[in-house]
């Protein structure tokens, strides 16, 4: 990114020597923002989906620990929700990754619409996405993973002239009180396999 300097700024042919310290000012305040734009950029690249506009794995891990930690200080619920898309290998052996990249998409741009902005939607893995839902329980977490398990099988993803068939595995569960990231992370798991072994959804 190119950034600019005091040299990158024109002089005014006009206006006396006595203004040259106003024209440094104003170089040095754009050069600030644009040093600003590009570590907003960076930080943005550091907790977010090369993919998805979703958040990554080590920041989902990030927020965990510190849902963990407000749960044991405060007594804070929330419930992690894990997401396993079904299928996925078959979309990408019959119509290419670009359909599979599609269908991650489509998938992540549904779950970051139905998330409350203290939530956090994340992809962790290749097609296994994760949700931390505060102050839920892991009744109510069920029912929103219900719902969205609907809400991706009903909504139309097409590819082309291709209508991709999409559904996905949930689990949930509350985060307790003793939990660490790892104990959390592998109840929820067992819970979406159990749910992948049973109807897949």
């Amino acid at each position: 990114m190119a950034r600019a300097t005091t040299r990158d700024v024109p002089r005014d042919p006009d206006v006396g020597d006595g203004s040259a310290l106003e024209q440094e000012v104003i170089a040095l305040r754009r050069e600030l923002r644009l040093m600003q734009l590009a570590n907003e950029e960076l930080e943005r690249l550091v907790v977010r989906d090369t993919l998805t506009p979703l958040f990554n794995r080590r920041h989902f891990i990030t927020c965990l620990a510190e849902r963990l930690s407000r749960l044991e200080r405060y007594g804070t619920q929330s419930a992690l929700v894990f997401i396993d898309v079904n299928g996925m290998k078959r979309i990408n052996d019959t119509y290419g990754h670009s359909a599979g990249d599609l269908a991650l998409l489509h998938i992540a741009r549904l779950l970051a619409s139905s998330v409350r902005a203290t939530d956090i939607a994340a992809r962790v893995g290749g097609d296994e996405f994760a949700l931390l839902l505060d102050g839920v329980t892991e009744e109510a977490a069920n029912e929103k993973a219900a719902h969205l398990a609907e809400m991706i099988a009903q909504t139309e993803c097409r590819f082309g002239e291709e209508h991709l068939p999409l559904s996905a595995a949930f689990g949930c569960t509350a985060l307790r009180e003793g939990d660490n990231d790892f104990a959390a992370i592998a109840r929820a798991d067992m819970a979406m396999y159990a749910a992948k072994r049973g109807n897949g959804n």
